[in-house]
């Protein structure tokens, strides 16, 4: 296959997987692709690469592994620390007593450490993929339909939809461009693009349960719990030097908030367990301590959030 099929092939894709992110925005998807139409530059130098210019979208082939595992990882994180969020938020309990009193959580918040440091391996560069590939992990060219188990059918499709944010997220890019509206400041263009990735994908949906019968705010809950896959994936793959902040990234903590505080879900959500549960996980991979008094699950993520 030459360079240009490549390109076309990776094009194609990436707009019908940024179509199948936002379905009800679908005709605008293909609107803005013919209007701005940039070049999918696909590059194989093992590296994490997934930035934009005037004209280009480059994407190294690793990236999209990286956004694979470390969505399928984090996942996990469900049956590692969602009970006990849910415990210690409905019972008022402190979430670090609850922590502690799981008598299963060792060998479950095992494999999900070990998951995790797989990915941070093979982002270092330190093992291929085919050496840290967990085999209950499908491969990123696995259709969904090929997965009968439910929770990992649910992962599939939030890990689909981290990567598609993150690829609306470099269209952004593209469009300020073109447009002459780039900021001179970087950093807050980083913010803005992560800002109308989260709009893009959540201003319409009311429209799409509609159609579809839905709820609307279930709609909501499984596009935002989407955003905390790509807030996990985004802390991974930003060096530790760099999570709290440059002259071209804000901190990991304030992109975060920017994407998953904006929104419309209730606060008994869902969302805001699993957001407290993923949060928890980065806390307890990195070391961090916490044991605040007890509180709500949404009121749990605030406060990790300041500690990642």
């Amino acid at each position: 296959m030459s360079d240009l099929e490549q390109q076309e092939k990776f094009k194609q894709c990436f707009i019908e997987l940024m179509k199948g992110v936002v379905p009800e925005r679908k005709d605008e998807v293909l609107k803005l692709w013919e209007h701005y139409n940039p070049k999918i530059v696909i590059k194989n130098n093992n590296k994490l690469t997934l930035e934009a210019t005037r004209s280009e979208i480059r994407v190294d082939l690793k990236i999209i592994d990286v956004f694979w595992l470390i969505g399928f990882s984090g996942w996990k994180a469900i049956e590692t620390y969602i009970p006990s969020v849910i415990t210690a938020a409905s019972f008022n309990y402190r979430i670090f007593d609850e922590l502690i009193k799981d008598e299963g959580l060792d060998d479950v918040e095992r494999t999900y450490k070990e998951r995790i440091k797989a990915a941070e391996l093979f982002i270092e560069g330190n093992s291929s993929i085919e050496d840290i590939w967990p085999p209950d992990i499908p491969k990123i060219s696995s259709p969904g339909d090929d997965i009968d188990d439910v929770e990992y059918e649910a992962a599939y499709d939030l890990t689909t939809s981290a990567l598609g944010f993150a690829l609306f997220h470099e269209f952004r890019h593209v469009m300020l461009d073109q447009n002459g509206e780039r900021h001179d400041v970087r950093a807050e263009e980083e913010l803005a693009c992560d800002v109308w990735a989260r709009e893009f994908l959540t201003a319409k949906i009311a429209t799409y349960a509609s159609s579809k019968s839905f709820d609307y705010q279930t709609v909501l809950q499984r596009r935002s719990m989407s955003f905390v896959l790509a807030v996990l994936i985004l802390h991974e793959i930003t060096p530790v030097w760099d999570r709290g902040g440059n002259c071209d990234y804000f901190s990991v903590a304030e992109r975060i908030k920017s994407i998953i505080f904006n929104t419309q879900l209730e606060d008994n959500s869902h969302f805001w367990s699993f957001s407290a549960a993923v949060l928890i996980g980065i806390c307890r991979m990195k070391h961090i301590s916490f044991n605040p008094e007890p509180m709500s699950a949404k009121e749990l993520t605030m406060f990790l959030v300041e500690l990642v």
